[in-house]
């Protein structure tokens, strides 16, 4: 009858290990394409926006981007709707004149102010500039005050 192998500890032990190293080298090459994922970043820092804006209108997005545009009684203003606690992209709620943060939370007013939630800083304003036209040209490079309008 042939001989069975016996199972020390050590020899499980050094299994488990090796189990569990196999499991993290195959885990990292996915997490590292995960955060290095260029997918939700803007493709260029300028976003045009060609759409008439009436005043005191409501936030609008601009297409495929994370940018959105406001004009009120002091002038048009724009917005990139992404979390200042972790880069998640926010959603506006319009009913409620308010931004959500599908992450962890965190709730801005309605221009973009924080308001509950890890984040303490408001949504960053961006440069806006009227083109000959009368469209948008919106500069997300450029950070602007919670007071600048066009």
């Amino acid at each position: 009858m042939p001989k069975q192998p016996e199972w020390t500890r050590r020899a499980v032990l050094r299994l488990a290990w090796v189990g569990i190293i196999a499991a993290s080298a195959l885990t990292i090459e996915p997490l590292v394409k995960y955060l290095t994922s260029k997918e939700d970043r803007l493709q260029s820092p300028l976003v045009a926006y060609n759409k008439p804006l009436v005043e005191n209108s409501d936030w609008q997005n601009t297409s495929n981007s994370r940018v959105w545009v406001k004009r009120d009684s002091l002038g048009v203003m724009a917005l990139v709707a992404t979390c200042t606690h972790l880069g998640c992209e926010v959603h506006y709620l319009q009913e409620k004149k308010e931004w959500l943060c599908p992450c962890h939370g965190s709730i801005y007013d309605v221009e973009g102010r924080p308001i509950s939630g890890p984040a303490l800083k408001a949504l960053p304003r961006v440069a806006v500039e009227l083109k000959p036209d009368g469209s948008l040209m919106i500069n997300t490079s450029k950070q602007v005050g919670m007071e600048i309008r066009l």
